[in-house]
């Protein structure tokens, strides 16, 4: 059964540009590494466009295929070694850019995905 990783949190004030940019050359990196990620099934990144106080919250939306697949993934990335120490450099979670108290990271598992509107 897919279930999907959910982290969600907000920019710090004045580092909007940063962000975005850092954002940008995480996800290229990422796309360019694909073989260090095959339990991802897909990646989604979306912000809150009109939500009240939750607008410009931005989401991250990692699918994979079961909980063990997400469990292995987390387990190989582990402290970042090897390959993911290039990663971690370009991860825009440890560049000073996330409010971190805003943050949020929940695990959500699909229901009665055969009625899906697709």
């Amino acid at each position: 059964m897919p279930i999907f990783e959910v982290e969600t949190w907000k920019v710090k004030p004045g580092k909007e540009k940063d962000h975005e940019q850092a954002l940008r050359t995480w996800m290229t990196w990422v796309g360019e590494h694909k073989d260090l990620f095959p339990e991802w099934k897909s990646l989604r990144y979306f912000v809150k466009y009109i939500a009240a106080e939750e607008t410009d919250r931005h989401i991250m939306v990692w699918e994979y295929d079961s909980l063990a697949a997400f469990e292995k993934y987390k387990e190989r990335r582990g402290k970042y070694e090897g390959p993911y120490a290039e990663y971690k450099k370009v991860d825009p979670y440890y560049m000073d850019l996330f409010d971190h108290t805003s943050m949020s990271v929940e695990v959500w598992k699909d229901q009665d995905r055969s009625l899906w509107i697709e």
